[in-house]
């Protein structure tokens, strides 16, 4: 017998007037749906973009009320960034990593291949000399997810805090209104680190399990599978990103209907090796060091082995 399995995804267009500070998302979502007829399901997964949240939460800031440090001030001269942005950055978290954007443009990158034209690339890389990796509570951020993409001229945007507990209670709010078992992520683009690219990620999630539990669950043939824990609201998040886009689509919110999924109580936060304690990762990191090392000689004296037997 063939059968279909099928996901769908709806993006629900809002407009960039009806997003400012003080407004109920709950509200705005509700007022959407009963505009398009679509009624929410049980099952549903509901998918919100940061930045809408960002902006309903007045964490929005104006570039010209920023007071840099002197710490950002300092910095700034070295690195030729804005010492407001280094000040918002700083205050968000730990920077991890100093990425030199305009210093890799010189080299032959993919910038170059995918940029609408060569002026619009040159003013974007000028705009954001350098990127930074930033540890914020439990995630990893490129510039602790400051962002000036649609806002307006002059403003950024920092990512809403706790997402874990902001899912929680849109996805409670919305239950309780409307009656259905619905689950709720929130999702931010981030950069890949290890290709080109972004891709739209979890940030906080609630009702939806963050990961599958299948670790050792047999394969087809019986045996138990090295894997199974699926990054599944990181999936939610990126199939979502499919409809929301990046520049003037203002598709800020997706329903993604079908989706087999475990219901929890856990967050992003609950996956994140961030969030360990501290004390097992230096643990863990440091197992993975002396493996790492003993692995290393070993294969340096097998290969000085071969090289004498092959005499």
């Amino acid at each position: 017998m063939f059968s279909l399995y099928k996901v769908e995804i709806y993006g629900i267009h809002v407009d960039k007037r009806e997003i400012k500070p003080g407004v109920d998302i709950v509200d705005l979502l509700l007022k959407k749906l009963k505009e398009e007829n679509f009624e929410l399901r049980d099952g549903d997964v509901i998918v919100i973009t940061s930045k809408i949240l960002s902006i309903m939460m007045n964490r929005i800031y104006e570039l010209k009320s920023i007071k840099p440090s002197f710490i950002a001030r300092f910095l700034s001269k070295f690195i030729k960034e804005d010492p407001r942005v280094l000040e918002l950055i700083l205050n968000e978290g730990d920077i991890l990593l100093a990425i030199p954007v305009k210093k890799l443009d010189m080299l032959p990158h993919p910038f170059r291949k995918y940029a609408v034209n060569e002026k619009a690339r040159k003013n974007a890389i000028k705009q954001h000399p350098y990127l930074f990796l930033v540890k914020v509570n439990y995630l990893l951020l490129s510039d602790a997810g400051l962002d000036f993409s649609n806002a307006p001229p002059g403003f950024c945007t920092l990512p809403p805090r706790n997402p874990d507990k902001i899912a929680r209670m849109i996805m409670e709010n919305i239950r309780k209104r409307v009656g259905k078992k619905v689950s709720v992520v929130i999702a931010d683009t981030e950069l890949l680190i290890d290709r080109f690219g972004s891709r739209d990620i979890a940030m906080g999630c609630a009702g939806i399990s963050p990961v599958t539990s299948e670790f050792g669950a047999p394969d087809l043939y019986g045996k138990p599978k090295f894997g199974g824990v699926d990054a599944l609201a990181d999936a939610v998040a990126t199939a979502a990103g499919l409809v929301f886009g990046q520049t003037r689509q203002s598709i800020p919110i997706a329903i993604i209907r079908g989706l087999k999924y475990k219901e929890s109580n856990e967050g992003i936060k609950d996956i994140s090796y961030i969030g360990l304690d501290k004390r097992i990762v230096r643990l863990g990191a440091l197992l993975t060091l002396l493996e790492t090392i003993k692995f290393k000689f070993l294969l340096v004296v097998s290969k000085i082995i071969s090289k004498i037997l092959r005499k």
